[in-house]
């Protein structure tokens, strides 16, 4: 398997990122666990999660929109990136609640007032690491 495919492979199968923003107040990592989709026919350099609006990270992207992640491991390995900028991406929360909600069988954000308080992100990298077998990098 290639480095590429392994990628992908991991980037289906993991069951979440933990994403690590600045802190507002500076210069301190503030990492959590999110749960994420990725469109990889759209974009295969770009990940999507969402968050409530009201949520530190929210405040810290706006401050900040450099951000790292890494997947939680699998047997499938792990992607790391350093770098990605977060985006808006509200214009994509449809398909994001749509595809959520078939990867995660827990998740269920029916409520249209629930889904309004809750901001999309995409999170774009031009270079992320694979760990595991048939790792290295991946440049985009």
């Amino acid at each position: 398997m290639s480095t590429k495919d392994t990628y992908n492979n991991v980037l289906e199968k993991a069951a979440n990122l933990e994403v690590a923003t600045e802190t507002v107040s500076g210069h301190v990592p503030n990492v959590r666990t999110v749960n994420y989709v990725y469109f990889p026919n759209e974009s295969a350099n770009t990940i999507y999660f969402i968050t409530s609006k009201d949520a530190n990270k929210v405040k810290e992207i706006t401050a900040n929109n450099q951000v790292s992640f890494t997947t939680s491991p699998s047997e499938a390995g792990t992607v790391r990136v350093t770098g990605a900028t977060a985006t808006d991406a509200n214009d994509k929360k449809d398909e994001i609640f749509t595809e959520m909600t078939k990867r995660y069988s827990d998740f269920q954000m029916d409520d249209q007032k629930a889904r309004d308080g809750m901001q999309a992100y995409g999170l774009t990298f031009t270079e992320a690491e694979v760990i595991g077998a048939d790792g290295g990098k991946v440049e985009f």
